[in-house]
């Protein structure tokens, strides 16, 4: 019979409702996006890339390079986010939250550069929290997130793991599809606001993202 696992340390709950609210907001804005680009994802490259493979095979050269241009740009937004991430030191993730305002409002209102916006927002976001404690965090890796929660599952059955194992997966899964029913619902019953909403949300998380601990 395997030896359970000790209990790893409870995670400080400022920085669990912080990241929480991270992946919310990637959730919102993924939903918004889809919708208003026509299943064009700016957080979900797993999609992207599966859309570029279809693209190719299809021979339909103006989607297969809307597509490329929408990944190399989210690489650039992680790029970006971690660089400034790494020179701001404590003030990172206060920084970068700052900049996907700023990146949100422009696609607001600008049309014309929505698209790259949101896909330099969504990577930038993707290197603001990484670890939370001891545990490993995914904000837009959804697949990546289900496939802890399952093993987690397992681990959890065979008495080989605590239950936060996968409990925790399953509040990031949840989060992000909070995110996503809040964007779907902002585009439908109030267009106009949609990204301006998410803008806020972000200001609203740079405000106390320099006092909360356990996130880096």
């Amino acid at each position: 019979m395997p030896t359970p696992a000790p209990t790893p340390p409870a995670l400080p709950l400022p920085a669990l409702s912080f990241t929480l609210a991270l992946v919310a907001l990637a959730g919102y804005v993924d939903a918004v996006s889809y919708l208003r680009f026509a299943g064009l994802f700016v957080s979900f490259m797993s999609g992207n890339t599966t859309a570029l493979g279809v693209a190719v095979a299809h021979e339909n050269a103006a989607k297969a390079g809307e597509v490329d241009g929408v990944i190399t740009l989210f690489v650039a937004g992680v790029a970006g986010g971690s660089l400034l991430h790494r020179r701001a030191g404590a003030w990172g993730n206060t920084l970068i939250l700052i900049l996907i305002a700023a990146l949100l409002l422009l696609a607001h209102f600008l049309p014309p550069a929505a698209i790259a916006s949101l896909v330099l927002a969504m990577g930038a976001l993707n290197a603001s929290v990484h670890q939370v404690g001891s545990v490993k965090v995914s904000l837009t890796f959804v697949t990546g997130t289900l496939v802890r929660f399952g093993t987690g599952l397992a681990d959890w059955l065979s008495g080989a793991a605590p239950a936060q194992d996968w409990l925790w997966p399953v509040a990031l899964w949840l989060a992000f599809g909070a995110g996503t029913l809040g964007g779907g619902a902002a585009w439908l019953h109030w267009l106009p606001g949609a990204l301006p909403l998410a803008a806020g949300l972000s200001l609203a998380l740079a405000t106390v993202a320099r006092r909360v601990g356990g996130v880096r």
